[in-house]
């Protein structure tokens, strides 16, 4: 379906690397199914993380003035795709398309933004053309200094991956919830109850499930393996010694992890976590306790350099059974990528 607005517009091009979904609050709220399209100036830009915000006024084109909020790429998605910050600046003239939101009204997911010289920018590798054959696209991959490339010699598993794609499990459509957890999910709003709203760094497993396009690299440090992530900086460590996490340890957002190598497989183990949601693509806003178990399981294909991923979860308080979601993210190495620093502004 398409629909035509005359009226102002706001938008936010956030984005996810590779997968149906975006690397900060969730997209559920937005309408894959519905195409809105408007045409106005910019007024106001905002070039940060969770997304690159936009407002855009309408007003020479209908007289009225009304906003929209639109969502789309992260920062530095654009800035890997060379994409220029500068590109869309206030004052600017632009006709825009996107998916709208369900929740809010004059909020939208923008897909497709046309300039004033005919060039036309798709924001999503999903998004086609609309208007031009002059494109500037996500769809390309990272622009890459070929001396990085060339000095990139990674030793198996440590290196740095890109997610290249995501599969939402079946069970995730209508999971296995006890009755508490059901009421908390049909409570959960993305638009107020999200932590990342307030730019909180995210815990386990969302630091991984809902990373959206932002990569990650495992290093060693002694005898045990860093998962560093360029989302929000973080990094893990998962101790490969085999220690069991000391007696009244305090849960903490990211837990305790553990590892081991089982044929060729990195398994981790994640316990003593405080994070308020488990999240996947394709299931928002579940609760989860501090009883819940994360076994991950990374498995690499050095014949093809690309990385699979599983995650277990194990918590009596939110599911009836244990679940596991098996090819949830494949992961890619795109040789010479290096984390860019992450900056996120508060959208509330």
């Amino acid at each position: 379906m398409t629909t035509r607005l005359g009226q102002f517009i706001v938008f936010t091009l956030g984005v996810i690397v590779g997968v149906p979904s975006l690397a900060h609050h969730s997209t559920a709220e937005y309408d894959n199914n519905t195409i809105t399209e408007a045409e106005g100036t910019v007024v106001d830009v905002s070039w940060f993380n969770p997304h690159v915000r936009l407002t855009v006024s309408t007003e020479a084109f209908d007289g009225e003035t009304m906003l929209w909020e639109l969502e789309g790429m992260g920062v530095m998605r654009l800035d890997r795709a060379g994409i220029p910050r500068d590109l869309v600046s206030i004052g600017t003239t632009v006709r825009f398309a996107g998916n709208p939101s369900t929740r809010r009204s004059r909020h939208m997911y923008v897909t497709n933004v046309l300039m004033p010289d005919g060039q036309e920018i798709l924001l999503r590798t999903t998004s086609e053309p609309r208007w031009s054959e002059d494109l500037i696209s996500i769809r390309g991959g990272s622009v890459i200094d070929p001396a990085l490339v060339t000095a990139d010699q990674p030793e198996g598993i440590f290196r740095v991956w890109v997610p290249a794609g995501n599969q939402a499990p079946a069970w995730a459509a209508d999971p296995p919830l006890t009755a508490a957890a059901r009421a908390a999910r049909d409570a959960y709003d993305p638009t107020r109850d999200d932590p990342l709203l307030d730019c909180t760094a995210p815990g386990m497993p969302r630091l991984i499930s809902r990373a959206g396009g932002h990569p990650l690299r495992f290093s060693m440090r002694n005898e045990d393996i860093i998962l560093g992530n360029e989302y929000f900086a973080v990094e893990r460590l998962v101790r490969m010694d085999g220690s069991s996490a000391p007696a009244g340890l305090e849960p903490t957002p990211l837990g305790y992890s553990t590892g081991r190598w089982e044929n060729g497989d990195l398994v981790i183990t994640t316990t003593h976590i405080d994070w308020p949601y488990f999240q996947l693509y394709g299931l928002e806003g579940v609760p989860q306790s501090n009883a819940v178990e994360l076994v991950e399981r990374f498995m690499f294909d050095e014949s093809s350099d690309t990385l699979s991923y599983n995650i277990t979860v194990t918590d009596p308080e939110t599911f009836t059974q244990t679940l596991t979601a098996e090819d949830y993210i494949q992961f890619r190495w795109e040789p010479g990528l290096y984390f860019l620093p992450y900056e996120c502004v508060m959208v509330r």
